[in-house]
């Protein structure tokens, strides 16, 4: 039997829109921090970086963070309220703690090339991507939390236990992510490193507290 959290844009169960609030929120404060974090950083650096090698051709999936990120949310905006709400505070959480850790801790790093050792399609969105995005603020790496926020709302969301096929897909999807936040040199591998445990406290921190609630529920409900 459907709850009225199932398909919640069909009935009168409206509250979970304003999540979608968290998107120009978290705008709002990147926007920040990219003016207050200019030139004085610590940089972020391991000696591993000087063993990748620069790959324009991982900025595609670099930039697929984006759509990944919206396909789920209009997803389970449409599909199921609570699983909805539990993915955007993910995000909430997940993203304005670590602008909230690079304001007090400004780091940055300098990896980027200072000239494209190529010409061609890849290099072109790298070069509107790094016009548009500094190289500050970058410890801990918001795409690798980004990204565990679809694998982890994919393993969670009870409207997509059925879609055994998404669970795979996301988690390949953000391991290449994750890869190549260090082969377009957005990131050090330090960012990434740190952006996992940190991704994992973030799930404890939205997650868990819920899992359990349900649980309990589901225990009540079959004695």
């Amino acid at each position: 039997m459907r709850s009225e959290l199932d398909y919640p844009l069909r009935n009168k169960y409206y509250k979970h829109l304003w999540f979608v609030l968290v998107v120009p929120v978290y705008l709002l404060c990147f926007w920040i921090c990219e003016q207050l974090v200019v030139d004085r950083y610590w940089v972020s650096y391991l000696p591993l970086d000087d063993l990748i090698p620069f790959r324009e051709e991982f900025v595609a999936a670099y930039v697929s963070w984006y759509p990944c990120l919206f396909a789920m949310g209009f997803y389970l905006l449409w599909r199921n309220a609570g699983d909805f709400r539990r993915y955007m505070l993910y995000i909430l959480v997940g993203f304005l703690s670590a602008l909230a850790f690079c304001l007090i801790f400004p780091n940055g790093q300098d990896l980027r090339p200072a000239h494209f050792p190529r010409e061609n399609v890849f290099t072109w969105v790298l070069g509107m991507l790094y016009a548009a995005d500094t190289n500050t603020n970058v410890l801990p790496s918001m795409h690798v939390i980004g990204s565990f926020a679809f694998v982890f709302a994919a393993f969670d969301a009870r409207c997509l236990k059925k879609c055994r096929w998404i669970r795979p897909v996301t988690v390949v999807a953000a391991v290449l992510i994750c890869v190549s936040t260090v082969f377009v040199k957005q990131h050090s591998v330090l960012d990434t490193l740190v952006g996992i445990p940190w991704a994992f406290a973030t799930y404890a921190v939205v997650y868990l507290p819920g899992r359990k609630k349900r649980r309990a529920s589901a225990m009540t409900e079959n004695r």
